[in-house]
């Protein structure tokens, strides 16, 4: 399972990840949050309903490094540090979340915010 802690990304981190790795943006936001705008490619999987044997066989499938997202940072922290003990991969989360990434210049996806 995986060692160490939950990284930090800044949002230019995630973008050049995002285009050159492989990894999976989990956004843990609620459903309604997430179609307000997310990240492209990023999958919804709220805390609400937070499914860490569906997560692990994410990681298991496509051998995927794993980047968690909210609004702020806050509740994505929380899900990393969740499954950290349950996967093999590395487990970061995007620091200011998706407001950080939007006050950086990156675009979402899905209705305007």
């Amino acid at each position: 399972m995986s060692e160490g802690a939950v990284k930090f990304l800044e949002s230019h981190e995630l973008d050049l990840l995002i285009g050159q790795v492989s990894v999976t943006v989990i956004d843990v936001r609620e459903p309604d949050e997430f179609a307000k705008g997310h990240i492209e490619t990023s999958i919804n999987i709220p805390t609400s309903n937070f499914d860490i044997p569906a997560i692990v066989d994410i990681t298991d499938e496509a051998d995927t490094d794993l980047v968690f997202v909210c609004s702020v940072g806050q509740r994505s922290f929380g899900a990393a540090n969740a499954v950290l003990a349950h996967v093999d991969c590395e487990v970061s989360n995007l620091k200011g979340g998706i407001q950080s990434w939007c006050r950086a210049g990156f675009d979402l996806e899905g209705e305007a915010q």
